[in-house]
């Protein structure tokens, strides 16, 4: 079973052991809360101090950024921030769907250029997320669906 929890580990880029030897929780422990199992108060607060978005790992809707400023407008650089992490995201997803789909593995490249139509598609999708606050796992998915033209 696929938690938020794992998910922002993941996205983190961390492994297991880089998450719970820091928080000083043992091996099971963690494991379990990767199962669903509830997670200490005290224990989300370190989860957050090492870089975890405790909002997504409890409701499964990343924190709200203020990247809407009052007047509704985007600024530049909040454009630019949230132009930086979609485009990271993006890749990063469209790798692991690769990866699932045994189209990438441990010993081969995964190249950007030849998957661009998908990270594009990614990037549009996560740059929506990043700016409302709302992540539609199921638009990204569909996003992330192959093509004739990606699978010929």
């Amino acid at each position: 079973m696929t938690t938020f929890l794992s998910l922002e580990r993941k996205r983190l880029g961390l492994t297991q052991t880089e998450v719970y030897e820091p928080i000083k929780v043992s091996k099971s422990a963690y494991l379990r809360w990767e199962q669903g199992k509830p997670i200490p108060s005290d224990k989300l607060a370190e989860l957050e101090s090492i870089g975890f978005d405790i909002r997504y790992i409890v409701t499964g809707k990343r924190q709200s950024f203020e990247m809407v400023n009052n007047d509704g407008n985007v600024t530049i650089d909040n454009a630019i921030e949230i132009a930086k992490y979609s485009a990271r995201e993006a890749i990063k997803s469209v790798y692991q769907v690769k990866k699932l789909r045994k189209e990438v593995n441990t010993t081969s490249d995964f190249d950007v250029i030849k998957s661009l139509e998908l990270v594009e598609k990614a990037v549009g999708v996560l740059a929506l997320a990043e700016i409302t606050g709302e992540l539609n796992t199921d638009v990204l998915f569909e996003a992330l669906q192959p093509t004739k033209k990606q699978s010929g």
